[in-house]
């Protein structure tokens, strides 16, 4: 049972790829605190779709938390594209995770998940 609900969080990570968007907006707030010069805040949100059950089964709970765990990994691993591209310092400030079913006769089974980050950088 476990080998099935590990293949099902594999495929609906691998089907979620293709459907993943993501939108990144750059805040600058240099000068708006003491201290805070060269600072801006970076906010980065993605969503994908994953194919899984919607009921409360065993099967669904793990692909939700698979999908989650996608999720955190992206927002920890955020800051190092940050540090290549413009930042020197990087720091991780929120996140929100969103996550929806979708169930009916026209529609995959399955649900979206959202998640929105917002991180403290200084530019280089």
């Amino acid at each position: 049972m476990s080998r099935i609900i590990r293949l099902a969080a594999v495929a609906a990570v691998l089907f979620a790829a293709p459907a993943m968007a993501q939108n990144v907006f750059i805040q600058s707030h240099a000068g708006s605190a003491p201290g805070a010069k060269g600072d801006i805040r970076v906010n980065v949100g993605m969503s994908f779709f994953v194919v899984a059950p919607t009921d409360d089964s065993e099967a669904a709970i793990k692909a939700q938390e698979q999908a989650r765990r996608v999720i955190y990994e992206s927002a920890a691993r955020e800051c190092e594209v940050l540090r290549a591209a413009i930042a020197s310092d990087c720091r991780l400030e929120s996140i929100s995770i969103n996550v929806n079913r979708q169930y009916g006769a026209q529609n995959p089974q399955g649900f979206n998940i959202g998640g929105n980050f917002s991180y403290r950088v200084a530019l280089k």
